[in-house]
C-alpha cells in the first residue's frame, strides 16, 4: 500500500491520510480525487513511514487534532492486511478514525469495521447530488452516501 500524502486541516481539526489507488470500473464520474487512482504513486507504507510521517505529526499537533480521516483513491482497494495494519497503528493514538469509501457498509469486512469509528459509504453519483445531506457534521455530496457510526449503525 502506498500513501500519497498526509495533511492537517485546521478548519476541521483533522489529520488526513490519502492512500494511492482505486480499482473502480468505471471510476466515479466527477471524482474529487482522480489523481489518486494510480496504485504506484506515493510512498510505500511501513513502520518507518508510520513513525516518521504520521505518528510524529499527530503527536506534535495532538491538541489540535480531533479526528483521523482516511481517503483515497480507495482505502478498501488496498491489500486488506496492510490497511488493517495502518488502522491498528492509528488506534494506538486514541483518536476517532474515519474511513471514506465508495463501498456499501455490508461489503466492508468486519476486521476493517472494528477499527473505524465512522465509515462514509457510497459512490459519488452526479444525478443524486444534494445539498442538505449532513451526517455527523460532514456534508455528503449525494443522497446515496451515508456515514455509519460504530456501536450505533454497525
Amino acid at each position: 500500500m502506498n500513501i500519497l500524502s498526509t495533511q492537517y486541516t485546521l478548519k476541521n481539526k483533522v489529520f488526513e491520510i490519502y492512500v494511492a489507488g482505486c480499482s473502480a470500473i468505471p471510476h466515479c464520474t466527477n471524482c474529487h480525487n482522480p489523481e489518486t487512482w494510480d496504485f504506484n504513486q506515493g510512498d510505500f507504507f511501513d513502520d518507518k513511514y508510520f513513525k516518521e510521517k504520521i505518528e510524529i505529526k499527530i503527536i506534535e499537533f495532538d491538541s489540535m487534532i480531533r479526528n483521523i480521516m482516511i481517503f483515497g483513491g480507495e482505502p478498501l482497494d488496498q491489500p486488506v492486511e496492510e490497511l488493517i495494519y495502518l488502522l491498528s497503528k492509528l488506534c494506538e493514538i486514541k483518536k476517532p478514525i474515519w474511513l471514506f469509501t465508495r463501498y456499501e457498509i455490508e461489503f466492508i469486512p468486519e476486521e476493517i469495521k472494528r477499527y473505524c469509528d465512522y465509515i462514509k459509504c457510497g459512490r459519488y453519483i452526479p444525478n443524486l447530488v444534494i445539498k442538505d445531506n449532513i451526517q455527523y457534521g460532514i456534508t455528503l455530496a449525494t443522497s446515496n452516501q451515508n456515514i455509519y457510526k460504530k456501536g450505533i449503525d454497525y
